[in-house]
């Protein structure tokens, strides 16, 4: 059993941010998806045992505040900055997924002395010809669910399924049960819509990542194909790419257990 991550508020520059924190040790930064996971995952608790887990709500997420004040990938950068200093965190171990593996990325690149080791999990954030990334935002949540999960049997795959259908015979959702999603999509969009998921100026930045790098992916992650994670590991010296069997874009969610052996290992070395 995990440690539990308490929910805390932290002031900054554009506003309050919501932020879950468990554990003691060496400090590691969790990054969310556009999906806005964080709170009772489990990975994250198990971590918590042996690492002081520190994962903020991005603004527009939750009970963040401050999106209108990001307008670009530039914003978001200087806003983890902003969360870093004023939690002490001068250069932890940061873990981003897809949206958050892109965060991570960009301010690796930026400012390689502020992570001490970086994890990516099916990042997004590079455009690759040929290998593009599969459309987001306004899919019905049935086929979302068969990108993000290999297992459908997954509770939260049922769900976005079960969410579609009432859509689809027009019951009546209430909005308190859609708000959460939307809210996360909202928010997404400020980041990613155009260009979409990706920076143009990523691939070619890539070198000046001076952090030990492990890339995880989900071997059946159909949202992000291979070759993104392939170009990320091949752009970043001495990078590892790692693929973990039946999962997909949501890896943490399917296999935590398989990830937290992973970055176990990695932190460790």
């Amino acid at each position: 059993m995990g440690a539990s991550l308490v929910d805390e508020r932290l002031v900054t520059e554009i506003g309050a941010v919501q932020i879950f924190r468990g554990g003691t040790g060496d400090p590691v930064v969790y990054l969310h998806s556009a999906m806005g996971e964080g709170a009772g995952t489990l990975f994250l608790e198990d971590l918590a045992e042996e690492r002081a887990v520190v994962a903020p709500v991005f603004p527009g997420f939750g009970a963040s505040e401050g999106i209108e004040s990001i307008e670009d990938m530039e914003d978001a950068v200087f806003h983890l900055l902003d969360v870093f200093d004023r939690l002490g965190l001068s250069s932890p171990a940061v873990v981003g997924l897809s949206l958050g593996g892109w965060m991570a990325a960009e301010l690796a690149v930026r400012y390689p002395d502020r992570v001490g080791r970086l994890v990516l999990v099916n990042p997004a954030g590079l455009y690759l010809p040929g290998a593009e990334i599969k459309e987001l935002f306004g899919r019905p949540l049935r086929e979302l669910a068969q990108d993000m999960f290999a297992d459908q049997s997954h509770p939260m795959a049922q769900m976005m399924s079960q969410l579609d259908i009432m859509a689809a015979s027009e019951v009546e959702i209430p909005f308190e049960v859609l708000r959460p999603l939307l809210q996360s999509m909202a928010a997404t969009a400020k980041l990613a819509w155009d260009p979409y998921l990706h920076d143009p100026k990523l691939a070619r930045r890539l070198h000046r990542v001076s952090s030990p790098t492990l890339i995880v992916r989900g071997a059946q992650d159909t949202l992000v194909p291979r070759a993104h994670a392939e170009a990320y590991a091949s752009g970043i010296s001495r990078a590892r790419l790692v693929e973990v069997d039946d999962a997909a874009h949501l890896l943490p969610l399917e296999k935590p257990d398989e990830l937290v052996g992973l970055l176990r290992a990695h932190l460790a070395a």
